[in-house]
């Protein structure tokens, strides 16, 4: 059995090692219902959110953690956007919206994604400032 640690190192590594987040089989070499807890942190940045959000649904235990920490500003919608988590398999346990800069999200997995196209599941670009 893989300690939760490794589990999630080995996450992190598949996951930051595409840019898409997911490997080309749409897959992190992680068991189905294998990980605890899930952290995406500034991570959310393909175009492919359903699949990127889908396979950590896929990985993670029933009532398994998801952690999103994102930029504040690109979300356009975020009550969209966590209505469309609840589509792929999230609850929302709590959301810390009282930065201007950053977002800090907890979920738990409460059953399968859909495999249908998710309405409101959109961010928008991250726009960097040239200082």
């Amino acid at each position: 059995a893989t300690e939760p640690a490794e589990a999630a190192a080995a996450a992190g590594a598949a996951m930051s090692s595409s840019s898409s987040g997911v490997s080309r089989g749409g897959q992190v070499p992680l068991a189905a219902e294998s990980v605890d807890v899930a952290v995406f942190c500034l991570a959310l940045m393909g175009t492919n959110l359903q699949e990127i959000l889908g396979e950590a649904n896929r990985v993670l235990k029933l009532r398994g953690t998801l952690m999103v920490a994102e930029v504040a500003s690109r979300f356009e919608d975020i009550r969209a956007f966590l209505k469309a988590m609840m589509q792929l398999g999230f609850r929302t346990v709590s959301k810390d919206l009282s930065s201007s800069y950053f977002y800090l999200l907890e979920f738990a997995k409460t059953g399968p994604a859909r495999p249908d196209p998710v309405p409101g599941l959109r961010l928008l670009p991250c726009l960097y400032k040239r200082r």
